[in-house]
């Protein structure tokens, strides 16, 4: 299932690559919004980070929510319009980002809503705590702790 992520990132990371280098404004299929967008480039691989590496170690995969899974392209960026990001989730609400920095980790639900803890290959702290606000199928923003939040559409199902 990550391999699969995996290659469907990358494919939507190179896109947005040559994309932003020709000075498009948006995206193919991408919605125009008036929400804050984060540029994606992993600095570090998957196998950067060791199991030990990874926070949160509860399975919640039975009670995961169908609509959290998959592949999510942030739109806006209020902190850094060069930063933006890729987040995905996957049947057993582990995370990824990839944008700046390269980070992982695991969603988990406290008080009734989604948590996104990671933890960057490089140390970063900007994305680390993020919590989930107004999921649909097709949008969530992350609010992310002392860093801003993310308006993310979704661009593939896990």
């Amino acid at each position: 299932m990550i391999k699969r992520i995996h290659k469907a990132a990358g494919v939507v990371l190179a896109a947005g690559v040559v994309l932003s280098g020709c000075g498009g404004t948006e995206s193919e299929g991408a919605k125009s919004s008036s929400r804050p967008t984060p540029t994606a480039t992993a600095t570090a691989t998957a196998s950067s980070l060791g199991a030990a590496d990874q926070p949160g170690t509860e399975d919640t995969s039975g009670n995961a929510d169908a609509t959290l899974p998959g592949i999510w392209i942030s739109l806006t960026s209020g902190f850094d319009t060069g930063d933006r990001a890729r987040l995905s989730i996957d049947d057993g609400w582990r995370a990824e980002v990839a944008g700046k920095h390269y980070c992982r980790g695991r969603v988990s639900k406290e008080d009734g809503l989604y948590v996104v803890r990671l933890k960057c290959a490089d140390g970063n702290t900007d994305r680390t705590v993020g919590r989930v606000y107004g999921l649909t199928e097709d949008a969530m923003t992350v609010d992310w702790e002392g860093f801003g939040a993310d308006s993310f559409h979704e661009a593939g199902r896990a």
